[in-house]
């Protein structure tokens, strides 16, 4: 059986335009050949070879194109596959230089837009022609002829409007002068798609539904296609397939052509009354690097419904800093920096979050805390490259470790509750975590011997009869003193032989030696910012003061004078030592620089003087003794412009004096001898209001207890 395939692509005729032709001398001019099948197909890739009767009148090219040589009539054929057409040129004497008046046409090239045409049968398309210049310029263009080889396939107008009759192909010629151009048309039939094939609107919002052609590189059919909506009341269509949302519901457009129906759905949200977003609004979202950050925004009606497919469109304000997909709302960093995230939705207020995009590891400040009980301080938590901040990081989770020490609110709030010490931790929404050591400290430190050798214990004046152990080991720890922040302890002990001093946490743990000099050093005293400690050496007989980091460095000597010097406190300011010296003969209350400079005296008694302790305000508290046929002791205060006044007095010797920072509260220990064969003697702790009448309160000991050093 014969291929059909093979013999519809048989040349079965030639066609040839156009049919006359007429050149001067030196002239040319293109004609078109065209080959048909058996059925009337044009054949696109057809080969022709192209003949003139007389190449002295006229030649023709390869291409078709045809130039005059000299007078005279000739025959030019285009041939393929034994098929052929033929036209008569004429050749005249006038030519390109004959006469003054003769000259090339202004035009050397016609086009036709567009190059190509695609229709269903009965669809119509209109071609336009344009001619122009050699430089490329256009130029208008005279009465242009269009026709069609093919009729039957296509046909076309004068006004070059071109309508599909039947499926094929064909050729439309458009002529204007001695100027031709070609275009080819494809009629076909075939389905159509509508697109979008769904939309979502907002009433009294539009769209527009196109009707596309799949197999024809969905080329869109404008003009033919009749539309119509199935509920006008929720979505009208116009002729042209826009269509405008009329009221919340949902209705169909269809259209119709070639004898075919195709819908899409139409979903019409009600009105949106507010925008519902995740994270809420307000403040800077911080999102590290490497990290990513869901966001949402969902339009509720006035009943709180949800709108989930209204349009809300999505803005980011600097897209260097960060990427945005609305379709999945993750926000993922690029570098460092701040932008905005906008979501927008008609008749809403925009929904607007400033992001701060960072490194993701944080810090919380301060680090350290230390607290009286009922004490409270606010935490905060920000990322390490932007160094400490007060403001508060939205999302932080904030929890205690021992909420019996000290519990934390969702804000960062942290309350002392009882003495010891706990870990605050801030977790960040990214998974990142910081955290603060925070201790819990009695109101006084002082050494006993409840338990054998000397250990450090701590008491609230609320409750002074219970002392809680703070170091209680097998060396002896004595003359504790806090720190300014309350975090550390420095004190003495002879854990390593002779007594050193040490710093260790407020909780007892980690201690520190700090010196190490074959005598004795003691009685630690902080500088009010805690960077260095004033302390007592002592070699053979001799004593003096000294000065070093927190840290143990930068330790150095002070005072030089013979006879002893010791019992260093710092001033509120830092700059001022006062310290007890025998350097005159008696114990006197010295004062000095910081740096051991302008060292002097004081005060101007006869009596013994010790114990000198500052107050916040500058005043200074010392215990002189009364001398006379007692035995007991006063309490003095000098204020900074020289005024001096006794607080109290007692009837046996203050051995240790304590003074809150404050400067309203003192604690003290007496000692009364009640064994003198066996040097016996019976310790007191009391505790007094500076500023009341009252008697002093008497802290209850255990028998025998030896109490030393009590300390704020």
């Amino acid at each position: 059986m014969p291929d059909l395939r093979l013999a519809a692509q048989a040349v079965a005729e030639v066609q040839i335009t156009p049919e006359t032709m007429t050149l001067g001398v030196g002239q040319k001019q293109a004609l078109f050949a065209t080959a048909f099948d058996q059925r009337g197909n044009l054949i696109p890739a057809a080969k022709f070879t192209f003949w003139s009767s007389d190449t002295l009148i006229a030649q023709v090219r390869k291409d078709g194109t045809v130039l005059g040589v000299k007078p005279g009539l000739a025959k030019i054929e285009a041939r393929s596959q034994g098929k052929r057409a033929s036209m008569a040129v004429l050749i005249t004497g006038s030519g390109p230089g004959d006469a003054p008046t003769s000259r090339a046409p202004a035009a050397t090239v016609l086009t036709l837009e567009p190059p190509s045409i695609a229709v269903f049968p009965g669809e119509t398309a209109r071609i336009r022609a344009q001619a122009f210049k050699e430089d490329g310029s256009p130029v208008s263009v005279g009465r242009v002829t269009v026709k069609s080889l093919k009729p039957q396939i296509a046909r076309v107008d004068t006004g070059g409007l071109v309508t599909g009759v039947s499926p094929g192909r064909t050729i439309i010629q458009a002529a204007s002068g001695r100027l031709m151009a070609t275009l080819p048309v494809e009629v076909a039939e075939g389905e159509f798609t509508l697109s979008p094939g769904s939309l979502v609107l907002g009433v009294e919002e539009i769209d527009t539904v196109r009707a596309l052609v799949p197999s024809q590189g969905n080329r869109e059919i404008r003009g033919v296609v009749q539309w119509q909506s199935t509920d006008s009341s929720v979505a009208s269509v116009s002729p042209a397939g826009v269509v405008r949302a009329r009221a919340a519901g949902k209705a169909e457009i269809v259209g119709t052509a070639f004898s075919q129906e195709r819908r899409a759905t139409v979903t019409v949200q009600p009105i949106a009354d507010a925008l519902v977003v995740s994270p809420h609004q307000g403040g800077t979202i911080q999102i590290p690097l490497r990290s990513t950050r869901q966001f949402s925004a969902v339009a509720e009606a006035a009943d709180s419904t949800p709108i989930p497919d209204a349009r809300v469109s999505w803005e980011l304000g600097d897209s260097s800093i960060a990427r945005f997909d609305p379709a999945t709302g993750v926000l993922t960093p690029k570098v460092l920096g701040s932008t905005t995230l906008t979501a927008r939705l008609a008749g809403i207020k925009p929904a607007v979050w400033t992001i701060q995009v960072v490194t993701g590891e944080i810090t919380v400040e301060p680090s350290r805390i230390g607290l009286l009980p009922g004490q409270r301080i606010t935490l905060s938590a920000a990322p390490r490259d932007q160094g400490p901040s007060t403001s508060k990081a939205p999302g932080v989770k904030w929890s205690s470790d021992r909420a019996d020490v000290a519990s934390v609110s969702e804000n960062g709030l942290v309350e002392a509750i009882s003495p010891g010490h706990t870990v605050i931790t801030a977790v960040m929404p990214w998974g990142k975590q910081a955290s603060a050591d925070v201790f819990v400290v009695g109101d006084l430190l002082l050494s006993s011997n409840r338990r054998g050798s000397y250990g450090i214990y701590q008491m609230r004046v609320s409750g002074p009869g219970s002392l809680l152990p703070v170091l209680v080991d097998s060396a002896s720890n004595i003359q504790a003193t806090l720190a300014p922040d309350r975090t550390r302890v420095a004190f003495s002990s002879n854990r390593s032989g002779s007594f050193d001093v040490y710093v260790m946490d407020s909780d007892g743990q980690k201690l520190r030696r700090l010196t190490s000099a074959t005598g004795n050093e003691g009685e630690p005293a902080w500088t009010p910012d805690g960077s260095r400690i004033v302390y007592t050496a002592t070699t053979g007989t001799v004593t003096q003061i000294g000065v070093m980091a927190h840290d143990g460095s930068e330790n150095r000597q002070l005072t030089t004078a013979s006879g002893g010097n010791h019992s260093p406190s710092v001033s509120p300011d830092g700059r001022t030592i006062a310290f007890v010296s025998a350097r005159g003969g008696n114990h006197a209350i010295y004062a000095m620089n910081l740096d051991g400079t302008t060292q002097r005296r004081l005060t101007k008694g006869a009596a013994r003087e010790t114990n000198p302790r500052f107050a916040r305000n500058g005043d200074l508290f010392y215990v002189v003794e009364r001398g006379g046929g007692s035995k007991g002791s006063q309490v003095m205060r000098l204020t900074a412009d020289g005024n001096l006044s006794q607080v109290l007095q007692t009837e046996q010797p203050i051995a240790a004096l304590a003074l809150s920072r404050e400067g309203d509260r003192l604690a003290y220990v007496v000692g009364q001898m009640r064994d003198a064969a066996r040097g016996r003697v019976e310790f007191s702790l009391f505790l007094q209001v500076v500023a009341s009448a009252a008697p002093p309160s008497n802290v209850p000991l255990q028998p025998g207890e030896q109490i030393l050093s009590p300390s704020f």
